[in-house]
């Protein structure tokens, strides 16, 4: 298949994935899938006109507003943050 959007193979389960990752216990469930949805291999594209174009010696991240500690991360520093992996149906 030449769909830039399907993801090859299967589906990884849960107990396949390694000690890093964060499971949502939903993904453990019999019955996962919510009425009247299938799975699928293929992630939608919602936009238009495609993405925009950015320029990253210019983009931030700002938390302020009712919040403790207002912080704001440049490009750089955001792709700096640790990260963490999670496990979980999108529906």
């Amino acid at each position: 298949m030449n769909d830039s959007k399907f993801q090859p193979g299967d589906a990884p389960a849960p107990q396949e994935l390694q000690g890093d990752v964060i499971i949502s216990l939903d993904t453990l469930r019999e019955n996962r899938i919510p009425p009247r949805q299938a799975p699928t291999r293929k992630w939608p594209v919602l936009d238009a006109s495609g993405p925009p174009k950015i320029d990253l010696d210019k983009w931030e991240f700002e938390i302020k507003g009712l919040v403790d500690t207002p912080m704001r991360w440049a490009w750089q520093e955001f792709q700096a943050l640790p990260r963490v992996r999670v496990f979980s149906d999108f529906h």
